[in-house]
């Protein structure tokens, strides 16, 4: 899957993810997505969606091998001026299983 297909999904769901987020500083969140909405981001069979996204004080850790779809979300997260400025002070774990549950803590 290439960088950036999944960018209309993430803008999507941005205002619940920043409800999430916030939530997410008291105790995780969970969200499960669709499999419906992740085949219109790509349609293969057996495509493993998941990814495993640290962001340290609104920067990514090691972004060499985090998934497409991680990386769009970031973007997506990143360029929201909200959740910019919540993610300055925070670390935030955003984790996507193969079964497409959403998972955020952040302390």
């Amino acid at each position: 899957m290439n960088e950036g297909k999944s960018v209309a999904l993430w803008t999507k769901y941005l205002p619940a993810i920043r409800i999430l987020l916030k939530k997410a500083v008291n105790e995780e969140q969970q969200f499960t997505l669709s499999k419906i909405e992740l085949q219109s981001v790509d349609n293969r069979k057996n495509v493993n969606f998941s990814f495993n996204l640290e962001i340290t004080n609104g920067k990514v850790e090691s972004g060499l091998g985090i998934a497409p779809m991680g990386k769009d979300l970031f973007n997506v997260l990143n360029g929201d001026l909200l959740v910019r400025k919540f993610m300055l002070d925070k670390k935030i774990n955003i984790q996507m299983t193969r079964s497409s549950l959403l998972t955020f803590r952040c302390n």
